[in-house]
């Protein structure tokens, strides 16, 4: 511990928290204003997304490189860097006058983000003795539940009362301060068996892999994992790793030393960080357009929802961090990467007409998960490697839980749209036999039909707020009397006899055929989510050979290494 007072202590240490949190906050505070921002700028989704993957991406890249700098020049100089240039990429993205203008300043956000999230735990470990750093980590896992639960809330309260614009306002003030108390508190740390050479070669070609593999992933959705484009990024991700591997064993000052990656419990702990990412994925991603398609929720209603999961992780963060450093972390992280497991699982019994309760309880226990889980293995990470390297483990660990989000997302988009197309495509025969065995007139038949047709298409696509409802299909059978009383006026009154009559029959068919859609929209998601619950398993053994295994000595609890 410096000897900086009490009070000051915790000062600089809100001072560090409120640039990790904000720069945190942006990955999921966006998302909710994203369509809005569609209408300000009348552009399509496709090119709106790349205000969130234009982000994600940049975070990822530099983070490595990032860390590695400010180990070489001084962590407090690189989080001041980034905190200033976050505060005004943030204002920029705000009077951005163009879309493309937009998703530029969001990529430089990503970038500035990229600087301020790896140091800030080695920063924040600096102010405090070596018993209170499981506390610490404990903290830093509950500030980034509250982070990520409170962006769509808040997002969804800025955007709804005041405009798109106001959430990325929001950031400044935030950053300010931040800046403020941490350039007049934070002291300098460094890296002090790190050279002041830089390793060019080293940071171009991770960097390159890290942007190759992202890219590809972000690109599966479109162009599809077997595409020459996405196979191209994903060879390119492959050669560029390679390359950095040769840079690194032949450099004298390399900035990733490969000896860390010869620490077993290094290792591990940053493959379970990267599994725990994939369970965070099937929560949020998927579980958001489950309660969308499926239960009709908004965007906002979905997010105030999700949000019991962050809310739980952020309590047993707290609890788990002091946990891990009494009783070794191991153990720990394995129960819940195990409860993560099953969380998954059982939101796949979940189906068209569960209560929000329901949801609530499963999210509460994935939530549990990740709040036993993430601290032990951050914990793990940094009290197994020299203290000098801090910085750039932290910068691994969190490369390894985004990329660990981003490969999340992406395969669950493919196993869900690979799953609904068999669910929906016999969901649409059986509703389709319904129609047809009607008593509407050919013309409605073949008009329900289209429309059952172009809603099982838009699913797919993932277009949750278009799909077709019972309003909307009496809307086009109105559209249609009008067509019909126009062509032919002297028969006014049958014609509008006949449509009250399909009007009548439509809304008796109505609830069957909605009802068997949703049943097996149902089935589409619940065998994504049985399917990623499978994939989670590894992730559990391996969270065993994170930490040092403990033994008791003459009463204590002492660490038996086993590299």
């Amino acid at each position: 511990m410096n000897n900086l007072s009490r009070g000051r202590t915790m000062l600089t240490f809100i001072g560090i928290i409120l640039g990790y949190f904000i720069a945190l906050l942006d990955t999921t505070i966006v998302n909710i204003a994203l369509p809005k921002t569609a209408e300000y700028f009348n552009r399509d989704v496709s090119d709106i997304s790349w205000i969130m993957n234009g982000y994600n991406i940049a975070f990822a890249v530099l983070m490595l490189t990032a860390s590695r700098i400010a180990d070489q020049f001084g962590r407090k100089k690189l989080f001041l860097i980034g905190l200033i240039l976050f505060a005004s990429t943030s204002f920029l993205c705000g009077i951005a006058s163009t879309l493309d203008l937009l998703i530029l300043f969001r990529v430089l956000q990503g970038l500035s983000a990229a600087i301020i999230v790896p140091v800030t735990i080695p920063l924040a470990i600096q102010l405090f003795p070596k018993e209170k750093h499981g506390a610490v980590l404990g903290i830093w896992g509950a500030i980034a539940g509250v982070a990520s639960a409170s962006g769509p809330a808040l997002g969804g309260i800025l955007t709804e009362y005041f405009n798109w614009q106001s959430v990325y306002f929001v950031n400044l003030p935030i950053a300010i301060v931040s800046f403020i108390i941490s350039y007049l508190f934070l002291q300098e740390s460094y890296d002090k068996t790190a050279s002041k050479s830089m390793d060019f070669a080293g940071m171009l070609t991770i960097s390159a892999a890290i942007f190759c593999f992202t890219l590809g992933l972000i690109e599966t959705s479109d162009h599809g994992w077997g595409s020459f484009y996405v196979l191209a990024l994903f060879a390119g991700s492959l050669l560029s790793l390679a390359l950095f591997i040769v840079v690194e064993r032949r450099s004298k000052d390399p900035m990733l030393p490969l000896s860390l990656m010869r620490i077993s419990t290094f290792n591990a702990s940053s493959a379970g960080l990267f599994f725990t990412s994939i369970g965070t994925a099937a929560g949020g991603f998927l579980l958001a357009f489950f309660l969308m398609s499926l239960r009709d929720m908004s965007v906002l209603e979905a997010g105030m929802t999700i949000i019991a999961s962050s809310l739980t992780a952020t309590v047993f963060s707290v609890v788990s961090g002091p946990m891990s450093e009494k009783i070794g972390g191991r153990f720990l992280a394995s129960i819940g990467l195990a409860i993560i497991t099953a969380a998954v699982y059982l939101f796949g019994s979940l189906d068209a007409d569960s209560s929000r309760f329901e949801v609530v309880w499963r999210l509460c226990l994935l939530g549990a998960g990740l709040g036993i889980s993430v601290v032990p293995l951050f914990g793990s990470a940094v009290n197994n490697i020299p203290a000098d390297k801090l910085g750039i483990v932290s910068g691994v660990t969190n490369v390894a839980r985004t990329l660990g989000m981003v490969v999340g997302v992406a395969l669950l988009a493919t196993m869900l749209s690979s799953n609904m197309k068999n669910e929906l495509s016999t969901a649409s025969d059986k509703a389709i036999q319904t129609v047809q065995a009607s008593t509407l007139d050919a013309s409605m038949k073949d008009g329900l039909i289209t429309s059952i047709q172009s809603m099982n298409n838009e699913a797919l696509e993932g277009n949750a707020q278009q799909k077709m409802t019972l309003e909307k299909v009496l809307e086009q059978v109105d559209q249609r009397e009008k067509e019909v009383i126009d062509q032919a006026p002297s028969q006014t009154q049958e014609t509008k006899a006949a449509f009250d009559q399909n009007r009548e029959d439509i809304a008796q068919l109505w609830p069957s055929i909605n009802a068997e859609i949703r049943s097996y929209m149902a089935k589409g998601f619940s065998s994504t989510f049985h399917l990623v619950s499978f994939l989670l398993i590894p992730g559990i053994f391996i969270a065993l050979f994170s930490d040092q295994r403990r033994q008791k000595v003459k009463g204590e609890t002492k660490a038996v290494i086993t590299h």
